[in-house]
């Protein structure tokens, strides 16, 4: 087995095809971009150099374009937005989470980084039932962490991650609570607008089931859109994506998810964890994946 995780793409990605701007839409971003040393004057408890900084940050053009999608093209929205956005990041500061503060959260791979999708999306695994603290202010510090890793290895041209959740022998005892869940959600659909390309749910739980019905409505359209499920067979003696069964002989899914998928057609194999319907021999091990992920 290999407990070297793949974080740079070693096949020629399919990169997604830059989204084409009308006339409106340009003036959009420019009246943003050109609003952001305004809008940075309203960070109250901001030094000058977190100012000058988050100018930076904000005056990215993939963060200019993901804020005024986020809001529709609306200009006025999209600032309002983005200086919620850069007072989160100047109080919770993001960037600035050490290693050593979140480490206790990774010991067991519960989340952990490996691959790369179709797309040239870089693979975000999260196995829930290795679930090993209760200290749920650090776990969304420690999501949060993982995220802003994925964002330094996307390729140039990729501006989104994929996840992939491992649901499988998910239950009452070992589940994030729904609590935890939604303010992670609220912090990705709020902070991280247009970060999140596609969901993949793995061998989902009858548990998962009834919390995904609690916390459904609270996900926007765009975001349920973006949920898609998927069956692993590991009950055999080579471990593969389910891929004979039809979507209709599948349970049904929430509406408004973007329902049953093969894994495979999101993934070539050779980037996925066998255990994940894939052909890469990955096991996590702490000690070389945490030296990997914290050389980024």
């Amino acid at each position: 087995m290999n407990t070297t995780p793949k974080l740079k793409p070693d096949f020629t990605p399919q990169l997604p095809t830059p989204a084409s701007t009308n006339p409106e839409q340009e003036s959009a971003i420019t009246a943003l971009h050109a609003a952001i040393p305004d809008l940075v004057k309203e960070l109250d408890t901001a030094t000058s150099e977190e100012r000058t900084i988050l100018a930076g940050w904000a005056s990215q053009p993939v963060i200019v374009r993901q804020f005024l999608k986020a809001a529709a093209w609306d200009v006025v929205a999209a600032k309002k937005r983005l200086v919620a956005t850069m007072k989160w990041r100047n109080e919770y500061k993001p960037d600035q989470i050490t290693a050593e503060e979140v480490e206790p959260e990774a010991v067991t791979g519960k989340q952990f980084i490996n691959g790369f999708d179709k797309t040239g999306r870089p693979q975000l695994f999260l196995v829930p039932r290795n679930e090993n603290t209760k200290t749920y202010d650090r776990q969304i510090r420690f999501s949060v962490y993982m995220l802003e890793r994925c964002i330094k290895l996307m390729p140039e041209g990729v501006e989104k991650v994929a996840v992939i959740i491992d649901y499988e022998n998910l239950s009452l005892f070992n589940a994030t609570p729904l609590s935890v869940s939604m303010k992670y959600m609220a912090v990705l659909s709020n902070h991280y607008p247009e970060r999140l390309g596609v969901a993949v749910m793995v061998n989902a739980s009858w548990y998962f089931s009834g919390f995904f019905k609690l916390l459904s409505p609270f996900l926007d359209p765009v975001t349920k859109s973006k949920l898609q499920f998927t069956k692993v067979n590991r009950s055999a003696s080579a471990v593969t994506s389910d891929t004979a069964s039809s979507k209709s002989e599948k349970p049904a899914t929430e509406e408004g998810t973007g329902g049953w998928t093969n894994i495979l057609d999101i993934s070539n194999a050779e980037q996925l964890p066998i255990e994940f319907g894939g052909s890469y021999p990955f096991t996590y091990k702490h000690d070389v994946f945490w030296a990997e992920i914290n050389a980024i």
